[in-house]
């Protein structure tokens, strides 16, 4: 009897096993901010062709809790904000620096 059970059990096994590889790990907690800015997180960024969905993950690494992106004579407002990183892009959308503020 036990015979015939193993075999009808396998892939039900097999699929339970496989189905928890797939759950998805928790993602990061959030930061929470002041926004610190390393020479690593300038050198990982510097120079990359920046697109927004990369702004995230160049808040992330800086621990702030807000980011906002500027360009060549964009206007700004010129409050300090130590939780906010700004992007700065050149007109060719490369980060050529990243401020806290």
């Amino acid at each position: 009897m036990t015979h015939r059970i193993l075999p009808a059990l396998l892939p039900a096994l097999l699929l339970t096993a496989g189905l928890s590889a797939c759950a998805t790990m928790p993602p990061p907690p959030e930061p929470t901010g002041p926004c610190a800015i390393t020479e690593p997180v300038k050198m990982r960024w510097a120079g990359v062709n920046f697109k927004l969905r990369e702004r995230d993950a160049v808040r992330r690494d800086a621990q702030a809790r807000i980011a906002r992106v500027l360009r060549p004579n964009e206007p700004a407002t010129m409050d300090f904000r130590p939780d906010r990183l700004n992007i700065m892009v050149d007109d060719f959308g490369q980060i050529t620096d990243l401020t806290c503020g």
